[in-house]
């Protein structure tokens, strides 16, 4: 019977990455991962139409298809499992995992479904899933907030999706639940007190030694362009574009001044180190990050608190482990 309506609770995603097992073709999603904690997933898909005219006649010549652009955003809470960039581009740096491909299964199940592990009886099958092949990371963001949880943002592109039933719907990945599953979800208190300190002291020359930090985000964009080569429709490959731009903001609750000065006649900023700890996972951004902008924002006559952004950057260097 088919759905009346789709929610996440009869939703799947799966990733499978040659990093984690020898690369598959045609659809085979016996060795992909489960992937845990996700909050939403979005598929998007470009057809790219480029329209050619002539001399002597108004109407259209030809419409020419190129080879369409797949997207896939996710978004999911950090808890004690791999990070989508682990499964995607492997544990390290943006270097050691540029080349990585990996395949994008996303299962939608009947609504009347309760969990979408392989022990039901009789066995739960999709009603429908989508195969994106020769996907890429492209971009990823990680957000540490006071309120809420710790979150991963991130983009896949590539230029296969294919919809369907059949084969490509009647295996479910390896690691979807089986049972009703419980999450370690990281919050604000994963970062120790002590950890917290050590990350202020290493900004203390900017942010200051006493501050006071409400929320902390790391993002990078890889670009991904695109090398076509002729005899060959689909591209040869999508490389990451260097330099690469990795920011990281630090918010904190002013209870002075910015602590940062700005003269015409000298340089005012210097390399700091920042390295981010969240539960298992390390967000290093090495010792080359330099203040970018100070923002004073808040406190105004609507009673919020006057807050202090410092937004950082650095080129190239971000590992995650």
């Amino acid at each position: 019977m088919a759905a009346k309506r789709i929610y996440w609770a009869i939703e799947s995603l799966a990733i499978q990455s040659e990093v984690r097992y020898a690369p598959k073709t045609g659809g085979d999603i016996t060795a992909a991962d489960f992937v845990s904690g996700v909050q939403s997933v979005g598929i998007t898909t470009t057809f790219n139409l480029e329209q050619v005219f002539q001399l002597g006649q108004l109407s259209l010549y030809q419409d020419i298809e190129e080879v369409p652009d797949v997207e896939v955003t996710v978004e999911r809470v950090l808890d004690q499992n791999d990070l989508m960039w682990s499964r995607c581009m492997g544990s390290g740096s943006i270097t050691s995992g540029q080349n990585v491909e990996c395949n994008v299964y996303f299962s939608v199940y009947a609504d009347t479904v309760e969990l979408v592990g392989k022990v039901l009886t009789p066995a739960t099958t999709p009603d429908t899933s989508v195969w994106c092949s020769g996907m890429f990371l492209s971009s990823a963001s990680y957000t540490f907030p006071t309120d809420g949880n710790f979150t991963e943002s991130v983009t896949l592109v590539g230029n296969h999706a294919e919809w369907g039933t059949g084969t490509l719907a009647t295996a479910l990945p390896n690691g979807a639940p089986t049972a009703d599953a419980s999450g370690e979800v990281k919050r604000r208190n994963t970062i120790t007190e002590a950890q917290m300190n050590t990350i202020i002291s290493n900004l203390s020359g900017d942010i200051g030694a006493a501050a006071k930090v409400t929320n902390m985000s790391v993002s990078v964009d890889l670009g991904r362009e695109a090398i076509n080569i002729l005899g060959r429709k689909l591209p040869y490959h999508r490389y990451v574009t260097y330099p690469v731009e990795v920011s990281c903001e630090v918010e904190t609750v002013a209870i002075g001044g910015t602590n940062v000065d700005a003269y015409p006649e000298q340089s005012n900023v210097s390399a700091r180190t920042i390295s981010i700890p969240a539960g298992p996972h390390t967000f290093n951004l090495g010792a080359k990050n330099k203040l970018q902008s100070v923002t004073w924002g808040g406190g105004t006559t609507g009673g919020e608190n006057a807050t202090i952004t410092y937004s950082y950057r650095n080129f190239n260097e971000l590992t995650i482990t």
